[in-house]
């Protein structure tokens, strides 16, 4: 995949991830009320509204400058290896277009905000989340069966 289009790729993805992110906590932050749940699902899915100052179930709560600077790096991170790397798979790509988007639009709201919106809760998941964080860990385990699977090609015989 030439460069310019991978770069288009990922671009697309993370605009879209990115806006359905935003538009979706623009939702929360009006129509739920701090510590009020909507149950979706009984038992297994409901939405309330929290905002989180740290990481991943809470960790490091309060220190949103912190994950600030962690997202700005891990956003140009993947900016860098699209535009360097000259990703061959799609399926890479708009892997880490997918990082790239949550991770811009959860970096949006620590800037505006002071914190993260978090909405959804599924009863299996230890804590609640957003839409950007779920492009993000799956994202994750894309780039990762990408590479898997770039791997494998590579040690075929006859292959380039």
């Amino acid at each position: 995949m030439p460069r310019h289009t991978a770069a288009g790729l990922a671009l697309a993805v993370a605009l879209v991830v990115a806006v359905l992110d935003q538009a979706s906590k623009a939702w929360a932050r009006i129509a739920l009320h701090p510590g009020h749940e909507i149950s979706v699902i009984s038992g297994w899915l409901w939405f309330r509204l929290e905002r989180n100052t740290g990481a991943t179930f809470g960790l490091l709560s309060g220190h949103n400058w912190l994950f600030i600077a962690f997202s700005f790096v891990v956003v140009l991170a993947v900016v860098i290896l699209v535009l360097r790397r000259n990703p061959v798979d799609p399926l890479g790509v708009g892997a880490l277009g997918a990082i790239a988007g949550g991770g811009s639009s959860n970096l949006l709201d620590r800037v505006r905000f002071g914190g993260v919106t978090d909405f959804i809760e599924i009863h299996l998941w230890p804590t609640n989340f957003n839409l950007a964080d779920a492009a993000i860990r799956i994202g994750v385990v894309m780039f990762i069966l990408a590479l898997l699977l770039e791997l494998r090609r590579a040690r075929r015989p006859g292959s380039i």
